[in-house]
């Protein structure tokens, strides 16, 4: 799902220039499970890590860096929610 909601949010990015979350909840649900900044960082990293691994040679610099402001635009967004 986190890869979903990634890529869907590079593409808001790309057509609006930002990032509106579809589930109204996930903002409620990060909050019931704890979820605290520094989760953020570690499935940031992680994901950027399999994707590195699935894109083999495709893999690039640009790529990575959209990769990263797409998923720091959806964490921004449920991090707002949860406030």
């Amino acid at each position: 799902q986190v890869f979903g909601m990634v890529r869907d949010s590079a593409i808001q990015l790309r057509t609006t220039g930002d990032i509106v979350l579809k589930d109204g909840t996930l903002g409620a649900i990060h909050i019931q499970k704890g979820v605290v900044d520094p989760h953020f960082v570690v499935v940031k990293e992680a994901l950027l890590k399999t994707i590195k691994e699935a894109s083999g040679d495709k893999w690039s610099e640009e790529l990575s860096i959209a990769w990263e402001v797409a998923y720091d635009g959806l964490a921004t967004a449920i991090k707002k929610a949860m406030s």
